[in-house]
């Protein structure tokens, strides 16, 4: 069974109306809306919501996801689930994915460096990133504004990552395909992604 992870951020609360629709239109239930920004980590199972203790900005985006992941590891309410398909929370799902398609890591794959100041305007204004473009490395990622898809074997790993073992990785999609590269899982195209789910912003 797959779980449908939605990104969003606090100020953008006013959105979520149109993925409660959707999902329902869909009659799929198996769906969560992450927020950072709280003093506590707190699970909202009737809306849905899962309130985390974490940067609620564009440079916090990598420290969300692995609190996300961790979250959902640990927490039983979440073990029926074999995969878990990250989404933007502007993106639209055209049909529910099959299982059969999916890997341990699969999605939109790029395999050359990426833009190394794509991130340059969106973070806040006192962050550090916001005027650097990003000195790391790339490996073999999913592209994280198209979706991309993780196993709960992948989600083990990264669940097990520490704040040290990875600096200065603004791009949360790619500090993704480096914890899991660092344990040989490495990234698989959906070539037909787009008859699933659908970015309005990456076409």
């Amino acid at each position: 069974m797959i779980l449908y992870i939605f990104i969003s951020c606090q100020k953008n609360i006013n959105k979520h109306n149109r993925i409660h629709s959707m999902m329902k239109f869909l009659n799929n239930s198996n769906y969560i809306i992450i927020i950072g920004g709280f003093k506590h980590t707190n699970y909202q199972n009737e809306k849905k919501i899962l309130e985390l203790k974490c940067n609620d900005f564009y440079e916090g985006l990598p420290e969300k996801m692995i609190q996300t992941y961790k979250y959902i590891y640990n927490n039983q309410d979440f073990n029926k689930y074999s995969h878990f398909c990250k989404l933007d929370e502007d993106m639209m799902i055209k049909k529910l994915l099959s299982i059969d398609i999916l890997s341990d890591y699969c999605g939109n794959v790029q395999s050359v460096a990426g833009n190394r100041k794509w991130h340059i305007g969106k973070c806040s204004k006192n962050s550090y990133f916001n005027d650097k473009p990003y000195n790391g490395i790339f490996v073999p990622w999913c592209k994280g504004g198209y979706g991309y898809i993780c196993s709960r074997k992948s989600l083990e790993y990264i669940s097990q990552t520490t704040d040290d073992i990875i600096d200065n990785v603004i791009y949360e999609d790619v500090y993704i395909g480096i914890i899991l590269n660092n344990n040989y899982i490495y990234p698989n195209t959906i070539t037909n992604l787009k008859d699933y789910i659908y970015s309005p912003e990456h076409k």
